[in-house]
């Protein structure tokens, strides 16, 4: 996974505007190949829009930023939050939110495609895409889960991707004592609680769900 180091770089264009972002920085990033005139050429806009943009008289929005970002070379959330720390993450296949299913999808040769992460401690990030609703509290059937490879140490009460050796995996808040078990946080009440075997293995610890709305 590659991750974004944080460069510190002196903006080439005052922000007097009340709308500061990252605009200013990242066509500082491209200054020998892209002035404003091309970004607007590039964007469908004019250079007076950029203009404003760029000295934070104009709100960088969700919209302008997903529009402006590719011609950058930079993700949506550096415009919108400058100085921001992020990084991509491989967004993999399916886990289950139902019982223990096999799926071949949790490994690194197996990349959908990758996504932005922002705000997220250090870690060995993937992506996965939830299927089921015994986690549906948290995580509804078709959002994403963001995994920590290299958190595995259980913590109770805290949410968890669980696999065996023969590869089925789950997606659980784990409940320790004697035995230790895989909860579901569901509105579905036909859900059951399964005991965590001493074949059960952690995959990774959960510190993100993403859920778009349509």
């Amino acid at each position: 996974m590659v991750v974004a180091t944080n460069t510190i770089l002196v903006p080439r264009y005052p922000m007097k505007g009340k709308y500061p972002n990252g605009l200013a920085e990242a066509l500082a990033r491209r200054s020998k190949d892209m002035s404003q005139a091309d970004l607007a050429r590039a964007v469908g806009t004019s250079t007076q829009q950029i203009n404003r943009l760029l000295h934070g008289e104009r709100e960088m929005t969700a919209l302008w930023a997903e529009k402006l970002a590719p011609a950058l070379r930079t993700s949506p959330e550096k415009l919108v939050f400058p100085g921001l720390r992020t990084f991509r993450a491989p967004l993999l296949s399916w886990v289950s939110a139902g019982r223990l299913a096999h799926q071949e999808g949790v490994r690194k040769t197996d990349v959908r495609k990758y996504v932005y992460l922002a705000d997220l401690p250090r870690g060995d990030w993937i992506v996965l895409e939830v299927d089921g609703d015994s986690m549906d509290r948290v995580a509804p059937h078709g959002s994403y889960i963001c995994v920590n490879l290299a958190d595995q140490r259980t913590v109770n009460d805290k949410f968890f991707v669980f696999a065996t050796p023969e590869g089925d995996a789950t997606f659980k808040r784990f409940r320790s004592g004697n035995p230790p078990r895989l909860q579901p946080y569901s509105t579905n009440p036909d859900h059951e609680t399964l005991q965590m075997t001493g074949e059960t293995s952690v995959v990774g610890r959960v510190g993100r769900v993403i859920n778009d709305l349509e």
